[in-house]
Parts: C-alpha cells; sequence; structure tokens
C-alpha cells in the first residue's frame, strides 16, 4: 500500500521549510534550463524569499526598476519548477495545471 503525501510536506512526512528547503531546491534546479541566465538567480532568489516571508513579491521586485527580457524568463522558469515540485509533493502530475484552470475558469464567470 502507497501511503500519500500531504501537501507542504517533504517524502518523510515532515513540513518543509520554505527558506530552508523550498528555495534552495527551486534554485539549484534553475541551471538545467539552459536559458537560465545565472547573473539572474539572485534577483529570483530574493522575490521567493519575499513571498515565503508573506510580503508583496510585486511591490517588493518593483523596487529595483524593470524587469529585463532575461530575468523575466528566469521567474518563468522558477513557477515551472514551483509548479513541478508541488505535484512532485501531492503525487499528483498536473495538480497545478488543474488548479490554474480552475481558477481562470471563475474568473471568467465573475465578470459577466
Amino acid at each position: 500500500m502507497t501511503r500519500r503525501r500531504r501537501p507542504g510536506l517533504d517524502p518523510r512526512g515532515e513540513q518543509l521549510d520554505p527558506l530552508g528547503d523550498l528555495i534552495p531546491a527551486v534554485i539549484r534546479r534553475l541551471p538545467s534550463f539552459e536559458m537560465a541566465d545565472p547573473e539572474q538567480v539572485p534577483m529570483v532568489t530574493g522575490v521567493l524569499m519575499a513571498a515565503a516571508m508573506g510580503m508583496d513579491t510585486v511591490a517588493w521586485r518593483d523596487r529595483f526598476g524593470t524587469i529585463e527580457p532575461k530575468e523575466a524568463m528566469v521567474h518563468g522558469f522558477v513557477l515551472w519548477l514551483l509548479a513541478d515540485l508541488f505535484d512532485s509533493l501531492v503525487d499528483k502530475p498536473g495538480t497545478i495545471d488543474e488548479l490554474m484552470r480552475e481558477t481562470f475558469g471563475t474568473m471568467g464567470t465573475l465578470e459577466g
């Protein structure tokens, strides 16, 4: 019998620490994206840390000026890695995709 993990728990069933577990796990995987510019890693790490600390990430990032295309691309890779990590934690591929579709579907009905 396979034991299912609860969201936010690591394979040992322990709560994940965003600063100690989540952020390093995502940042370590960024080099797997050939187009991820290593010079952008400090900024995307800062955005992740701001989110983990409950800060407004858009306001935090906006203090540093315009987001260049190279940085925007790395933020996209981070989102992809976070979605992949969440899907693996709940042991159900496509969970984030499903949540996003539901969210956007709800937004469409609210406008009318």
